[in-house]
């Protein structure tokens, strides 16, 4: 079976790639997939010489201006300019999901550290559904649901790290939801939280060692750990440019 890692960012976040290709070499050594969400052509070509590139393109992305289209949700005047500068990307990630070359693909985010070997993760036994990913802790869907972002008594998911295979029948239904619903949907992740509470699907969920957003304290046995938040990211960014 072909197995590979796949991640994407556009020019904003392209200065964490390298220190993601860096960590992530250490330990191991699946093929790399890139996608091209708007990179800077230097930051492009030297993905270029890492693996493949995955090239966007308007038949791939058909939701245009799509912070224009948000209906009147809830969230809608609690969200601060920078997640509405990033919320554009956020659903491109799902709409590129079928376009891996690999039959079985583990998304990583490029905000993601890999501290150690995930060859456990990416050979994880899937369900039926053959889909997994990390559930959110229910003091995250209390905040969550607080905002808007999640209707009452949806369990959220961590979309930063994904395992799936190619015949998979969740990827299609969150495309077809995110085109249907982005109105009203704030985030990909939360689009797929609420795709998951309606529908019967079989998928598996992986512990949060696996993509793990804690931090003050970090959780020291954290095989992946995701600098999701503004905050993580100005102490990353402090890091690389003192490494």
């Amino acid at each position: 079976m072909s197995k590979g890692i796949l991640t994407g960012c556009d020019e904003r976040q392209e200065w964490m790639l390298k220190w993601w290709w860096t960590n992530l070499t250490k330990y191991n050594s699946s093929p790399i997939t890139f996608c091209d969400f708007g990179m800077s052509p230097s930051a492009r070509a030297w993905c270029q010489s890492k693996g493949a590139v995955i090239t966007q393109s308007e038949e791939m992305f058909p939701i245009k201006d799509i912070n224009k289209q948000v209906a009147n949700p809830s969230w809608k005047e609690k969200i601060t300019p920078r997640m509405w500068d990033h919320r554009p990307i956020w659903f491109y990630k799902p709409l590129v999901l079928p376009k891996s070359p690999y039959q079985r693909t583990l998304w990583i985010d490029v905000d993601c550290e890999v501290k150690e070997n995930i060859a456990p993760l990416i050979n994880l036994p899937l369900t039926k559904d053959r889909f997994a990913i990390r559930q959110t802790s229910e003091k995250d869907n209390q905040g969550a649901r607080k905002m808007g972002y999640l209707g009452p008594d949806v369990c959220g998911v961590q979309a930063g790290v994904i395992l799936y295979e190619k015949d998979t029948p969740v990827i299609p239904a969150w495309i077809d939801r995110i085109l249907n619903n982005h109105p009203m949907e704030f985030s990909d992740e939360h689009c797929l939280g609420h795709l998951l509470h309606e529908t019967p699907f079989e998928i598996t969920y992986f512990p949060s060692l696996y993509n793990s957003t804690d931090f003050e304290p970090s959780d020291p046995n954290a095989v992946i750990h995701h600098h999701s938040s503004s905050r993580q990211k100005r102490t990353l960014l402090q890091k690389i440019q003192l490494s």
